[in-house]
């Protein structure tokens, strides 16, 4: 069955072909701002920012769009050449940033379970070995062969499913932001409009917001450079959620 037409969809993508990239955002920014967020419509959101020249924007909407769709390499494509056409270092998600941010942290847990689960039963049959190999007919010492087995390789399985349990939820709670300020944000020693500046942020570069002041945010930067910004020079990946 065919899609059915999208009059307001259609009339951004218009305008996009006409090479009218500042009235094609705004269309999208209406459509976001009506439907929602999602990954397509992020992705038409920065394609048409970028190519009406405003960096920061672009990489606000393709860091939400990747975001939403981790491993679309479309996403990730133009996120990098809108990165290098501004000066700023590529950020590609690594497989198990992918993993991590695609998968629920439910999933995992759910996962740490199974291993507990089938760790508890290794236990239980260990200790009775003999009834289950009469039980079987398997000979008692392949029996206890394989609760070893199970234990061998379940209880490190286990830990490393609760490592990542535990990343996870730290990737999900983390607060990350794009500086949008024209050119770039100062970087300023303390919240405060009269502190020193210990350098400056450039605009379209991905941040982590670790606390906020008034109207700063303070903010880790790559390389682990740390300071505060106005909290307009940022606008975070999750809609609403800088602190």
């Amino acid at each position: 069955m065919a899609d059915s037409p999208d009059p307001d969809l259609d009339a951004a993508n218009r305008a996009y072909t006409a090479q009218q990239y500042e009235v094609s955002a705004k269309m999208f920014q209406q459509i976001i701002d009506s439907r929602g967020y999602s990954a397509s419509l992020c992705f038409d959101l920065a394609n048409a920012e970028a190519k009406a020249g405003n960096p920061g924007a672009a990489m606000l909407n393709y860091e939400r769009a990747r975001y939403l769709a981790p491993g679309d390499r479309d996403i990730d494509h133009n996120l990098q050449l809108a990165r290098k056409a501004a000066g700023l270092e590529p950020n590609s998600y690594r497989w198990w940033e992918i993993a991590l941010r695609d998968i629920d942290w439910t999933v995992w847990l759910a996962i740490m379970g199974v291993c507990l689960v089938l760790l508890f039963l290794a236990v239980i049959g260990s200790a009775n070995v003999p009834a289950l190999a009469a039980m079987t007919k398997l000979p008692p010492r392949l029996v206890r062969n394989i609760f070893r087995g199970v234990l061998f390789a379940g209880i490190p399985l286990c830990l490393l499913m609760g490592y990542i349990e535990l990343m996870t939820i730290g990737f999900d709670n983390r607060i990350e932001g794009v500086i949008v300020a024209p050119k770039s944000a100062t970087l300023r020693l303390s919240p405060f409009d009269s502190a020193d500046s210990v350098g400056i942020i450039p605009e379209g570069e991905l941040v982590t917001v670790e606390d906020r002041h008034d109207n700063y945010l303070r903010i880790e930067a790559r390389n682990h450079h740390f300071g505060w910004v106005r909290d307009t020079d940022l606008q975070p990946v999750i809609a609403g959620s800088s602190r």
